[in-house]
């Protein structure tokens, strides 16, 4: 819902290129006001720009054409270790920085 609204109040073009400046720190511009951050699971180093690009627009866009996809794969995160099935294609994991 953050991410709509900061989509809508920027117009859109500055929402994606603030998106993509992001990524390579491993955040989203909702995940930097929540102070959290994406970082990879093995190593908890924050996620590259090609980690962050596979996990939002393979897990979070293109999948969810798949019929319940993304119901499926939200409700992945009160299974074992709390990540979404987008996290578990990328490797990632979402920390709380605070």
């Amino acid at each position: 819902m953050l991410s709509l609204l900061l989509m809508i109040v920027t117009l859109g073009i500055g929402y994606l290129i603030w998106t993509l400046v992001l990524w390579s720190q491993g955040l989203t511009p909702a995940k930097k006001i929540m102070k959290m951050r994406v970082v990879k699971a093995a190593t908890a180093q924050p996620a590259t720009w090609g980690d962050m690009a596979l996990r939002q627009l393979v897990g979070q866009w293109l999948l969810n054409f798949i019929p319940l996809y993304g119901l499926v794969a939200a409700l992945m995160i009160f299974g074992d270790g709390n990540r979404c099935a987008w996290d578990r294609i990328a490797g990632t994991v979402v920390v709380d920085e605070r």
